[in-house]
């Protein structure tokens, strides 16, 4: 039987060869797109978008001769106020982003000085006429030797004493917290000047480099924070100054205990059948 003849064999092949020609098409834009990522060349890049690769912008950090200090970030306005997202002036977050009191913010007098004790009821949010609770400050102790154990112990060492695994390969020898200088009533021993040098580092001598011989934490350890490390900077002065009749009575009985104990448990691993 015969078979009719096909009158539209050109129109298929027409669109055979389209199809195969937007095949390749698509194959070779495909790969060429695939070519560009991971490729070295030294051509300058493409740009798709230039206006916005190369806006007319000062980066933070990066020089403005615009203005006489010739610094692109500008201090904040005077009498500026820190606005969060809560509206609740009790809210504890925003309480810090309005600090109006030097002693908290800065760790100074209003002449400038250093404060000799941490103005600890403002730093917590305790009215003069509230009682302190002990749980609260116990807390503000644990948060100090938790951000003096990741930023402070490896220079300064587990009791302050300076001989941290870095501090012991610094260039130059680090304070002892201990020493009496140190302590309060010393000639560096006020708590502003601790809280100032965990905020703001300790400069090195004009042209000496870097310009920071200890650098700066502020952006790291917030106002709170630093206060809490300089608590537990005292704890730490604290636990060697301390006498037996400054423990509590039943905490004392414990220690003896366990004292022996470990003592009698080392006599034991030492000695010979």
């Amino acid at each position: 039987m015969n078979q009719p003849a096909r009158n539209n064999i050109p129109g298929r092949q027409r669109a055979i060869a389209v199809g195969a020609l937007a095949c390749f098409l698509a194959v070779s834009a495909a790969s060429t797109m695939t070519g560009c990522r991971g490729d070295r060349s030294a051509e300058r890049p493409r740009q798709f978008f230039p206006d916005m690769d190369d806006q007319p912008k000062y980066n933070a950090q990066s020089e403005n001769p615009v203005f006489a200090d010739g610094r692109s970030m500008r201090p904040l306005v005077a009498g500026v106020v820190g606005f969060g997202t809560s509206t609740d002036v009790n809210d504890p977050d925003r309480r810090w982003l309005m600090i109006d009191s030097d002693a908290v913010a800065l760790g100074a007098n209003p002449d400038g000085s250093y404060v000799d004790r941490m103005p600890l009821r403002d730093i917590l949010g305790v009215a003069s006429n509230e009682r302190l609770d002990a749980a609260t400050v116990e807390r503000f102790v644990r948060t100090g030797r938790e951000q003096y154990g990741i930023f402070c112990y490896p220079c300064h060492g587990s009791t302050g004493d300076g001989k941290g695994i870095v501090g012991q390969r610094w260039a130059t020898p680090l304070p002892d917290f201990h020493d009496p200088k140190y302590l309060p009533g010393g000639d560096l021993g006020q708590d502003g000047l601790i809280f100032h040098t965990i905020r703001n580092g300790v400069a090195n001598p004009p042209g000496v480099e870097p310009a920071l011989r200890m650098p700066a934490y502020g952006d790291r350890v917030s106002v709170e924070e630093a206060w809490a490390i300089v608590a537990y900077v005292r704890a730490l002065q604290k636990t060697q100054l301390g006498q037996p009749r400054d423990v509590p009575e039943a905490i004392l009985d414990k220690l003896i205990v366990e004292k022996k104990a470990a003592k009698n448990n080392n006599a034991t691993q030492g000695a010979t059948p």
